[in-house]
């Protein structure tokens, strides 16, 4: 189901890819995430405004096609990706990213080799230092099928 990544940690591959999901008064705003060289993300497209009444079934399906997209870009990709920063900005229906931070609620989700996938929720500390990981309430479950709508659980409950 999951496209393949690579990037080098300690001269081994390891497979990872990621997804951020926003959580504002109206909508759920999940965007692909890609995975530079250097080892930080990119924010991309697809990208999917859903209702917050959405099933936890259907938001786990989206979250796996994003992280299904998700992938290691080339320089020239990357490239690309930035220059396209004001189109992502009108598809998600918001005038910066310092807005979206400020008026919403998030995580990132990252899979890495399609074994774990850990949530990291995510606290707003303004527009000099931006999003940080809030490390008490980070989520981390073994990936298995059986437990793909536990993802989406975990998302909503920690988004709420």
């Amino acid at each position: 189901m999951f496209a393949r990544i690579f990037h080098l940690f300690n001269g081994k591959e390891i497979e990872s890819k990621g997804i951020e999901v926003y959580k504002t008064c109206r909508h759920y705003k999940i965007i692909t995430m890609y995975k530079l060289k250097a080892g930080s993300y990119l924010s991309g497209e697809p990208v999917f405004i859903l209702p917050l009444d959405i099933t936890a079934e259907n938001l786990s399906k989206v979250i796996f096609e994003c992280l299904n997209h998700s992938c290691l870009v080339s320089k020239s990709e990357e490239d690309k990706i930035w220059n396209n920063r004001k189109q992502l900005l009108k598809k998600i229906k918001e005038t910066s990213f310092n807005a979206l931070y400020k008026n919403s609620v998030s995580c990132d989700i990252i899979c890495v080799e399609n074994q774990k996938i850990t949530i990291e929720p995510k606290i707003y500390l303004g527009l000099r230092k931006g999003l940080v990981t809030d490390t008490e309430r980070v989520v981390e479950l073994d990936f298995s099928k059986s437990n793909y709508m536990d993802v989406a659980q975990v998302v909503i409950d920690l988004l709420t």
